[in-house]
């Protein structure tokens, strides 16, 4: 049994046939969340009537904020995750909705109602699921029933919400194909300091779009990037374009560079190319510290592990990023004995007020002592994180409260 806020369409169907036989038609807009159905598949019935309950309070709570008072909030069926917003008429009713209308309306809708339908999955979903959202037309038909009439229209919309998706999709990867090909990348380089008196360790590059791009932030593009198949072209590029743009760093600096395993052998970041681009770059290999994610490390442990050597002996060092992030990976990463443990900003935030937090911590910090490994803490946002993490022996910190990236002159 559900107790439904939303009620399905089927009791609205008297007032759907008088608007048909008076008006000849009736406008709608569909938010297809069916894909939130995973949620009941991977955790159970219970958590996804929690969640499907936060959805409907969402639609309620926006009702006569992104659309009239007069539109009606249903659902195509009992528990169903497919809601449909039947449209008032505008003020003269005799118009009807245009175009322009059914437009301006996905657009409120896809700007806000979706952003809190996504929200209403934490935390059972880390990525945010797909959400489509149409219009649809139900046109009068005398010789039809009401609920077919709905039906039809219900259903073209879903597959009109399809084909918008499918286009927008298209639209995002030419977008990003263009930031690749022009080299649209913006390389930021955040401090990582000494915590006892601010001295400069080294400079971790961050990547995300140019101005214009619609890629502003570094989750937009890597995001875009693995969901077109791209990550690999994008990667080169942000390393590329984080090596050629140091040369505005201390030349004693370290220079660290976040990379995928699968980039790692690429011939051109191999051998004389290699050489010759550091050359090009005027950056000397003991400068670079190659910087891989746990969960990647994990992954591709054999493939880390054998290409380490090779760089290695060109004098280059190795960080995991991330530890601590959630992958049960400590002992791998004790195997590959990097250079750097960098401790995942989820441990970071609060761990001044947090036991478990500072007891990964110390685990992490044993584990380096073990392996000869220096720590970094990554993501320190107030002074009393940083306190805390000097008190428990780490030397070296990352974060807003310490210093925030430098885009430097080349933003735009």
């Amino acid at each position: 049994m559900t107790n439904d806020l939303v009620p399905t369409y089927h009791s609205h169907i008297p007032a759907v046939a008088a608007e048909l036989a008076e008006h000849g038609s009736i406008g709608m807009m569909v938010v297809d969340a069916s894909s939130l159905t995973q949620i009941e598949e991977e955790y159970g019935h219970a958590a996804f009537e929690d969640v499907r309950g936060r959805v409907e309070q969402t639609l309620r709570d926006h009702a006569g904020r992104e659309h009239r008072k007069g539109d009606v909030w249903v659902v195509d069926e009992p528990g169903g995750m497919r809601f449909v917003l039947f449209l008032e008429r505008k003020r003269r009713k005799s118009l009807p909705l245009a175009p322009a209308d059914f437009n301006t309306l996905r657009r409120r809708l896809l700007a806000s109602v979706v952003p809190h339908i996504e929200r209403a999955c934490f935390p059972f979903l880390r990525l945010a699921p797909r959400i489509d959202v149409a219009h649809g037309l139900a046109l009068h038909n005398p010789l039809l029933s009401p609920e077919h009439i709905i039906r039809q229209a219900l259903s073209d919309a879903t597959v009109a919400a399809a084909h918008l998706r499918a286009a927008e999709d298209l639209e995002i990867r030419e977008r990003l194909q263009d930031l690749i090909v022009r080299q649209r990348i913006v390389t930021a380089f955040q401090p990582i300091l000494l915590l006892r008196d601010r001295a400069v360790l080294g400079f971790e590059g961050l990547s995300r779009g140019a101005r214009g791009t619609g890629f502003h932030t570094a989750d937009e593009v890597f995001g875009a990037a693995a969901r077109h198949g791209l990550s690999v072209e994008l990667d080169r590029l942000c390393r590329t374009r984080a090596l050629l743009s140091s040369g505005r760093l201390p030349s004693n600096a370290r220079l660290f560079v976040n990379t995928l395993p699968s980039t790692i052998h690429d011939p051109e970041f191999r051998g004389k190319p290699l050489i010759d681009f550091l050359d090009k770059a005027q950056v000397s290999p003991d400068r670079i510290v190659i910087e891989i994610t746990e969960k990647l490390v994990i992954q591709n442990y054999a493939m880390f592990r054998e290409a380490m050597g090779y760089f290695r002996d060109l004098g280059m060092s190795f960080a995991v990023d991330d530890v601590g992030a959630g992958y049960s990976g400590l002992e791998a990463i004790a195997r590959l004995k990097p250079d750097f443990l960098k401790i995942d900003i989820a441990l970071v935030r609060e761990c001044h007020a947090n036991a478990i937090h500072r007891a990964m911590i110390q685990a992490i910090i044993a584990i380096s002592r073990e392996i000869n490994a220096t720590v970094i803490a990554e993501g320190i946002a107030h002074k009393e994180e940083a306190d805390a993490l000097e008190r428990m022996g780490i030397d070296f910190g990352q974060g807003f409260h310490l210093a925030r990236p430098d885009p430097g002159p080349d933003q735009a």
